[in-house]
């Protein structure tokens, strides 16, 4: 039926729609008035009766344009004002199916909603679908840029260029649409990009500011464009007002330190204070990383005891950082040292954390300085602090590197009784430990008990080393007997038994060998040929024709390389 045209009626006063009768559902004018009135605060009252309205039989192709589009503005509004925006959708396709269709206007109201809304994904999914209608011809611009917007925060890159080039034809973008592209290139590590639009708007008279331009930058210099960030700041220091900023200096400082260019970094220090940029924390962090990064710790200290007399405020990852500098360069003292003026400055809020103790157990540690090492670890549990298995497989490294089994022990009984839980790594440490200090019998004793005790799945390769710390001993027996622990949990690879059989033939252990090496077959495991081939030829050297024998016939029953 043909729409009506013309002037619509009006509904006076206020519309009473708790129990409509069909005779007003079937009013157009009364359900237009009742749903626009309803979905100032109504949502789904208003919804409600919008539908019972159309299952009344509510001809809404009679409905004036005018009520029509009044009708259904206000449910999509209200839709998605309440965070239905599925339910709007719903409306919208009511629209075109029974209504006037989906105007400019409506939809310029459903994308500025839903972007207010930061309904982003949303918003375009009202635009896609108004677009279906070829005849919609969207000339405004604000509804390009919330959806050139949306785009960029609901990260659909893909979707930017067609929305900016549609803006452009609409009329002149404005600085933040142009800082939504130059987000968008970023995101997707695309520095040219970033300095196209750049220089476009230049060109078009459009401000830069300096999220731009370090947006910007901050591109090229993960892209390891550090040169052309570097051209980039020299045009942003060359702008009216200088936009570059202690951000800007400290962006392409961190790219510099992460090439290795401890000089280029220096020197972009220098210009940046030249300038009258004060350095900040941040500042000084990128260069003392910079410096430790490069092992130039001397130079570290130098910056540090800068910050110090320019009365820089000083913050635990500072001294942690120079902490590490001294520690990875085996300058234990110097780090202590650094520790100690760290917790002098404690009543400034400064307090060592989990990573600053770590750090210093572990260089302790290794330096062999366990009783200092043990001391860390008492201050930092007073400190409220709780160490992790790192902590605790430091501490058990130092007392391999001591020869200290019975506080080995203490460590590793401490470590269970706070709760966690060791890994392989730990274990690993342990067979280290008691095979340094001769008591192979508790490292066979712990890897059949221990992992399981703890839930702990254990790597093949800690039977591996087991077995080759026993070989070192030439204990023999006990390293058939952790092979055999190996078998029972899986098939060892064809790398561990060339290992173990390798080992045999330099030590001369060609009966061990050779009991492996048949286990091996038996279990019809994996074994090279060539390493069964080696033990045979040292047993002949040695004049041990049956155990070649015996040999020679295992590597027929294994075929080929690798079984």
């Amino acid at each position: 039926s043909a729409r009506v045209a013309g002037a619509p009626r009006r509904h006076s006063g206020d519309i009473d729609a708790r129990n409509p009768t069909r005779a007003q559902l079937c009013d157009p004018v009364w359900v237009s008035a009742a749903v626009q009135q309803l979905s100032r605060v109504q949502t789904q009252k208003a919804i409600d009766v919008y539908r019972a309205a159309v299952s009344a039989g509510l001809e809404l192709e009679r409905m004036p344009d005018t009520d029509s589009s009044q009708l259904f503005m206000s449910l999509v509004c209200s839709a998605i004002r309440s965070g239905r925006t599925d339910e709007a959708l719903r409306v919208l396709r009511d629209c075109r199916a029974r209504g006037p269709g989906v105007s400019v206007a409506m939809l310029s109201s459903a994308t500025k909603l839903s972007t207010s809304k930061h309904f982003f994904s949303e918003c375009i999914e009202i635009f896609d679908f108004a677009a279906e209608d070829r005849d919609l011809v969207v000339n405004d611009r604000s509804i390009w840029s919330c959806l050139l917007f949306c785009a960029v925060e609901s990260h659909q890159y893909s979707r930017c260029d067609a929305f900016f080039s549609n803006l452009k034809e609409a009329g002149k973008p404005s600085q933040k649409d142009y800082g939504n592209m130059v987000r968008a290139a970023s995101s997707q590590g695309d520095w040219t990009g970033c300095l196209k639009l750049i220089s476009e708007m230049g060109d078009m008279g459009i401000e830069v500011d300096s999220v731009i331009y370090n947006t910007a930058l901050a591109t090229c210099v993960a892209a390891g464009q550090t040169d052309h960030a570097r051209a980039l700041l020299s045009v942003m220091e060359s702008s009216q007002d200088s936009v570059a900023d202690v951000i800007t200096y400290n962006t392409l400082a961190k790219g510099y330190g992460k090439l290795g260019q401890l000089d280029k970094c220096f020197e972009l220090y220098q210009h940046m204070r030249d300038r009258g940029i004060t350095p900040s924390q941040v500042t000084y962090g990128i260069l003392l990383d910079c410096c430790i990064n490069e092992r130039q710790v001397e130079r570290a200290a130098e910056v540090f005891d800068t910050m110090t007399k320019e009365g820089c405020v000083m913050n635990t990852v500072l001294y942690t950082t120079l902490i590490k500098g001294f520690a990875r360069a085996e300058q234990v003292d110097q780090a202590m040292k650094v520790y100690e003026r760290m917790r002098a400055d404690a009543g400034q809020g400064i307090t060592p954390d989990l990573i600053t103790f770590s750090i210093l157990i572990k260089a302790n540690s290794d330096a062999g300085r366990m009783e200092e090492a043990l001391k860390l670890l008492e201050r930092m549990m007073d400190l409220h602090l709780v160490p992790d298995e790192v902590v605790f497989n430091n501490l058990l490294s130092g007392c391999v590197r001591t020869s200290d089994v019975a506080l080995g022990r203490q460590l590793y009984r401490n470590m269970v009784e706070v709760g966690l839980r060791p890994s392989s790594a730990t274990f690993s440490i342990l067979i280290r430990l008691y095979a340094g200090c001769k008591v192979l019998d508790e490292a066979v004793e712990m890897l059949k008990l221990e992992p399981a005790a703890r839930g702990v799945e254990p790597e093949s390769r800690l039977f591996v080393q087991l077995a080759q710390a026993c070989l070192r001993e030439r204990q023999g027996r006990r390293a058939v007997e952790v092979y055999k622990m190996l078998l029972a949990r899986g098939a060892p690879t064809a790398a561990m038994h060339g290992s173990l059989l390798g080992m045999c033939v330099k030590l001369n252990m060609l009966d061990t060998g050779c009991e492996i090496l048949a286990l091996a077959v038996e279990a019809r495991g994996r074994v090279d040929p060539r390493d069964a081939a080696g033990l045979r030829e040292a047993l002949l050297r040695k004049k041990k024709t049956p155990l070649a024998a015996a040999v020679a016939e295992a590597v027929q029953q294994l075929g080929g390389p690798g079984h």
